[in-house]
């Protein structure tokens, strides 16, 4: 199997990684707090953002808000994600040679993989909107090629949701 496809596999591992052990210590500390977190008062996983870009009440609301809307979109798609890399692994485990099945699966995966970016960049640029003109340039500047390099680096995960 080509190099690339096995570091689209591996980057893709490593970020739904990323994603559930940030997500399962998130929900436990927000566990006790869903009010407040439902009123983005409570987004640990944002903070950075806020004192990164000195980001006013306003714009931090803003933002908050759209990330909690994406968050659903986030998760579904990394369940898929994952459920696919499952059945990839599930076709090489069981198999000595490439099936006409595993391409198929293979094929699907990077489907996913790109639904997967397009829905981070638009998720991107919506929160880009939030900020000033010169924030959202720095905003982009070190959210993009998080986004862009997920698929091309090992170990790389996307912290923007």
């Amino acid at each position: 199997m080509k190099r690339g496809l096995w570091i689209i596999i591996a980057a893709l591992v490593a970020g739904l990684a990323s994603f559930w052990i940030t997500r399962s210590q998130c929900c436990c500390s927000l566990s006790d707090s869903s009010a407040e977190h439902e009123e983005h008062s409570l987004l640990p996983e944002l903070a950075w953002l806020r004192h990164e870009f000195k980001l006013t009440d306003e714009q931090f609301a803003k933002a908050s808000e759209l990330h909690v809307a994406y968050r659903p979109t986030c998760e579904a798609l990394c369940a898929k994600v994952m459920a696919s890399h499952a059945k990839i692994k599930k076709l090489v485990d069981s198999g000595t040679q490439v099936s006409p099945e595993l391409t198929s699966a293979l094929q699907e995966h990077a489907a996913l993989h790109v639904e997967c970016q397009t829905a981070m960049l638009t998720h991107l640029y919506q929160t880009a909107t939030c900020f000033t003109p010169e924030q959202s340039r720095s905003y982009l500047d070190a959210m993009l090629p998080q986004v862009i390099e997920m698929a091309m680096e090992p170990g790389t995960t996307h912290s923007g949701h």
